[in-house]
């Protein structure tokens, strides 16, 4: 892998990362809008696109672990408390906007709050030890899930009976939500982060950033791509749930699935790569990725406050445009708060974690 030039010319910004990273929240406010705004079935394209969006950010977050942990040298009680703030957020977005018990059924938030702290040790570790901390979260997952079970349906309580006296959930069904059952359990989602992790290491070094454009990481990208994508569609062909509307093809995380967006993350690094250096300009995705953990929250609020209550059910064309409309508002948000960012010199650290730094 080669050296990049020019387009590292703001400290520690991967223009790159930023790419993928606004990539992936605007795919990710088209697919939440899905079980609100379109008529069912969704063509099955749209399910595949929908399924990029939480996987490459999972991937991004484990993979900003290696720059802190390498080139800002921050320690394990930096990461403990980003991701408890990463978790506590989430806790929020559940209560706030959806009135649910938050800590119950183990949000995509949760994944990465808890994958942050244990992504640094993981970091600690040598080669081989990685390689099997990684096969053995590969090789429990279809145990946990068939010793545990997969109905599909994430855990979600209201917290308005609860307050009246109806009974939590027991400990082991949260528990089993935390590993094996909730929207990102940890077998097999904690992987990815795991793996972004690990991926960070090779791309920040101390003399700069390496490029992933070139021939052996679009061969090895390429091969899991093909490879996790036969066995997912012809060879072992599943039925994927479509948990309360939810389109993703990832209800259950299979690992065939799990390799076919592995190789496909690493081809989107490459091509981002190949890309932040042409003449094409993605500012505005860009934008989006330099504050993607605003734009998940206020997407959401969006979402569940405005949106969820009208009970829509348009066809594909208009709610393409209803996305168009949405996501050109959430790149007008992230202008905004690019331009509150440029202004503070030294925000606390709470503005860093939420709107970057």
């Amino acid at each position: 892998m080669t050296p990049a030039q020019a387009w590292t010319v703001v400290p520690f910004r991967d223009m790159s990362v930023d790419l993928l990273r606004g990539l992936a929240i605007a795919i990710m406010v088209g697919a939440n809008l899905i079980p609100f705004l379109l008529a069912p079935p969704a063509p099955f394209l749209l399910r595949v696109v929908a399924s990029v969006a939480a996987p490459l950010f999972i991937f991004l977050s484990g993979m900003m672990v290696a720059l802190s942990f390498r080139l800002k040298k921050h320690t394990f009680s930096y990461f403990l408390l980003r991701g408890g703030f990463v978790i506590l957020l989430g806790a929020l977005l559940d209560l706030l906007t959806r009135g649910m018990v938050p800590f119950l059924d183990f949000d995509v938030l949760y994944l990465i709050g808890i994958s942050l702290p244990i992504a640094y040790l993981f970091l600690n570790l040598n080669l081989r030890k990685r390689v099997l901390v990684l096969l053995s979260i590969v090789a429990m997952t279809p145990f946990a899930q068939v010793f545990f079970g997969y109905s599909g349906l994430p855990l979600s309580v209201p917290v308005i009976p609860v307050l009246y006296g109806s009974v939590l959930p027991s400990v082991t069904d949260i528990l089993r939500q935390w590993l094996i059952e909730g929207w990102f359990p940890i077998f097999p989602w904690l992987v990815i982060a795991l793996i972004g992790a690990h991926a960070g290491t090779f791309r920040w070094q101390e003399n700069g950033i390496r490029s992933f454009a070139d021939r052996l990481m679009a061969l090895l990208g390429g091969g899991a791509l093909v490879i996790g994508g036969a066995l997912f569609w012809y060879v072992l062909p599943g039925s994927p749930l479509t948990p309360h509307g939810y389109v993703e093809l990832f209800y259950p995380p299979t690992l065939e699935f799990l390799l076919f967006i592995t190789g496909l993350t690493f081809c989107l690094f490459s091509a981002a790569d190949f890309l932040v250096t042409s003449r094409w300009h993605f500012w505005p995705l860009q934008v989006l990725g330099q504050c993607s953990l605003a734009i998940y929250s206020i997407h959401t609020i969006i979402i569940e406050l405005c949106i969820q209550p009208l009970q829509l059910q348009v066809p594909l064309p208009l709610y393409l445009a209803g996305y168009f409309i949405f996501i050109t508002l959430m790149i007008g948000i992230a202008c905004m708060i690019r331009s509150i960012r440029l202004r503070l010199k030294h925000p606390p650290f709470i503005i860093r974690v939420l709107i970057g730094s």
